[in-house]
């Protein structure tokens, strides 16, 4: 009499839930990484139009651009936002005898990768 055995085996359920529990978070890492990634480009836009006002009072009051971002701060905005990922300073550039200047960060994702505000 031969006996017929169904269904799985401890180890054939093991290494199916091991599969599945990769798979799932190859699939998961991906989409946080990305939705981290949209939210520091996010701050970043949002960094550098808080310090395009801060420049533009700035100018208002001494007639001219700063030769850096440090001497904003505290008077023209609290304190000078910096990169969410490597916590340095943006790109700043006084330019034309302090009539213009060019200020810039590096997105992660979004297209184009420079974001750059200028003078108006």
């Amino acid at each position: 009499m031969r006996v017929i055995k169904k269904g799985f085996t401890l180890v054939e359920l093991l290494v199916v839930m091991a599969v599945v529990a990769v798979l799932a978070a190859m699939t998961l890492g991906r989409s946080v990484t990305g939705n981290l990634e949209k939210g520091r480009d996010g701050r970043r836009q949002t960094d550098l139009e808080a310090i395009r006002s801060a420049l533009e009072i700035y100018r208002s009051d001494l007639g001219t651009y700063p030769v850096g971002t440090g001497s904003l701060s505290p008077t023209y905005i609290t304190t000078v936002p910096t990169d969410p990922k490597t916590n340095g300073g943006y790109a700043y550039t006084q330019g034309g005898a302090g009539k213009t200047y060019n200020l810039c960060a590096t997105r992660e994702i979004t297209t184009p990768l420079a974001y750059c505000v200028t003078n108006p």
